[in-house]
């Protein structure tokens, strides 16, 4: 059978073997930028399901309220140093917002009492008292750019605070949105030597205490 008489007959051209190699570098040339330009707006898109990301942060200052320890610092009364995971599961809420929930898990090592009442003088444990946290937070943010999970270390440097954290989760681009943000903690603590849950919404005097 003649094979070119008969695609010719039916209408079908025949095209040489030269220019079937142009069309076909021309349609995979188009296929790539097609697939490239998908890529690249998929990229930039906010995301319209939950991002989980977790790190592994170790020697984290653990605060308290209405009681003094032996070091002070800016965000209260340091009395214990946690190694924690932190994993966040980020929400997009539309138009740039998120809602960022924090779970804490791990463990602490307190060398102070975190609730004595005592404004001016610390109750030292010795020996220091070890136990296990877990603890939750919310924070509603905004960002012009969707949040990167790999950009969030699988280990933070020691002492890694959850500001830094959301920082690079963000590439430093969200701004807070107030309100309730960051103002939902609960944490709750449990050693041998005593329990404590401390509440945004109760009194530190219902918190309990962790003792030697």
């Amino acid at each position: 059978m003649n094979t070119k008489s008969l695609l010719t007959r039916i209408g079908v051209p025949v095209l040489s073997l030269g220019l079937l190699g142009g069309v076909g570098a021309t349609l995979a040339t188009s296929a790539s930028a097609s697939t490239m330009a998908t890529t690249l707006s998929a990229s930039v898109k906010p995301p319209t399901a939950t991002i989980v990301a977790s790190t592994q942060v170790n020697h984290v200052p653990d605060t308290t309220s209405g009681t003094a320890t032996e070091v002070p610092s800016q965000f209260g009364p340091v009395w214990a140093y946690d190694d924690v995971t932190k994993t966040f599961r980020i929400t997009p809420d539309g138009g740039g917002n998120y809602t960022v929930t924090m779970l804490v898990n791990g463990t602490f090592t307190a060398f102070d009492e975190p609730n004595t009442g005592n404004l001016t003088t610390f109750t030292p444990l010795n020996p220091n008292v070890t136990g296990q946290l877990h603890g939750t937070n919310v924070y509603h943010v905004h960002s012009d750019v969707a949040p990167d999970p790999s950009l969030l270390p699988a280990q933070e440097q020691d002492g890694t605070g959850t500001g830094a954290m959301l920082n690079q989760l963000f590439g430093g681009n969200q701004k807070d949105l107030g309100g309730d943000s960051g103002n939902l903690w609960v944490f709750s603590y449990h050693a041998a030597g005593g329990s404590m849950t401390q509440r945004y919404d109760t009194a530190p005097s219902t918190w309990g205490n962790i003792t030697g």
